[in-house]
């Protein structure tokens, strides 16, 4: 387990693919999301994006487990503080997303055993960039840290 005095400025932590496919798109966005771009493969090829696209929110729902994955298993996390995020391209059926988290910042509190870290994410389509979040968590200290 990883804490806050584990962890460095340009730390990264690189995430595993997610194979995105069309019929995973369109149960996500019938459920969370039912605009025809996201639902509707016919009206979506005629629509502003050319074609099916996924919805922001699974693409989001994508990063958290690649995230939870690569980062959350290994630092000893108590709890995420705020999240930016920017959608920079569309993602499509087919794609194969991946990507990394790196600390950005790191922000010791000792009076409360723990540290405020901000971590950069960037998911890609494996050559350019579709998502990137900025996440504030805060991560337990070593010292007066108890297992659960």
């Amino acid at each position: 387990m990883l804490y806050a005095e584990d962890l460095t400025i340009g730390q990264r932590f690189p995430f595993r693919t997610y194979l995105l496919d069309e019929a995973e798109i369109i149960e996500f966005a019938r459920k969370y999301d039912p605009l025809f771009i996201h639902t509707d493969p016919a009206a979506a090829a005629k629509g502003p994006f050319n074609g099916l696209i996924a919805s922001g929110l699974q693409t989001l729902a994508i990063y958290q487990r690649l995230d939870v994955g690569s980062v959350w298993t290994q630092v000893a996390g108590v709890a995420g503080a705020g999240i930016e995020s920017r959608f920079l391209r569309p993602v499509r059926p087919g794609m194969t997303l991946t990507g990394y988290a790196e600390i950005a910042a790191l922000v010791h509190r000792p009076e409360r055993n723990n540290a405020v870290v901000t971590v950069k994410s960037q998911i890609t389509d494996g050559t350019k960039q579709v998502l990137s979040v900025s996440l504030d968590a805060v991560i337990h200290s070593r010292k007066g840290h108890r297992q659960p």
